[in-house]
């Protein structure tokens, strides 16, 4: 047995040739061979030209491949734009139907995408009464409940020194998680 490719001597239960890597179990056509078919399969097409782009295209092209251009093939209704027609399998041929065989059986119009908003806040409610406790217990505590974390740690450090922080740190935490309820933040 000979390699197809190069010409080479295989062993019967060799698949590739050891001098090209060439597959043994097919051989390969002739080039002439493959020209052929391909120019015969183009030809065998029938193609007309985009009125949108100008390009070749097939015949019965619904949409333009080149510029994405709806076409109206031959034999369908041209339609409006924005409009959906969904294509439901022919109906049943009953001599006392009433349905077109070939007729869209839905049209959807003016359907509008909608996005969905990128972010969605979780509502969270903070109750006053335990910031306000907290900030009693544990001076910054309400600031770090209500999720003002550097509030608190400036009360935290401060507290010691000016005895006012402590004070105003009841009166934040506090309307400060009424505002987190009323506003968001």
């Amino acid at each position: 047995m000979n390699c197809s490719k190069c010409g080479a001597a295989l062993d019967e239960g060799y698949v590739f040739c050891g001098v090209c890597g060439a597959d043994s179990r097919m051989p390969a056509p002739p080039s002439a061979e493959i020209s052929r078919v391909v120019t015969t399969n183009e030809m065998d097409r029938d193609t007309r030209v985009c009125p949108f782009c100008g390009e070749h295209i097939l015949a019965s092209a619904i949409k333009c491949r080149f510029c994405a251009s709806m076409l109206s093939a031959p034999g369908t209704q041209v339609q409006a734009p924005g409009a959906i027609t969904l294509n439901a399998p022919a109906p049943p041929s009953n001599p006392g139907s009433s349905a077109v065989a070939g007729a869209p059986s839905i049209i959807i119009q003016n359907v509008q995408a909608t996005q969905a908003p990128a972010f969605v806040r979780a509502i969270v409610y903070k109750n006053p009464g335990v910031a306000l406790l907290l900030s009693f217990i544990f001076p910054g505590g309400g600031q770090f409940y209500n999720g003002h974390a550097g509030k608190g740690i400036l009360v935290l450090v401060t507290f010691w020194v000016f005895g006012i922080t402590y004070v105003w740190s009841l009166f934040d935490a506090y309307l400060s998680a009424q505002r987190i309820n009323r506003v968001g933040f």
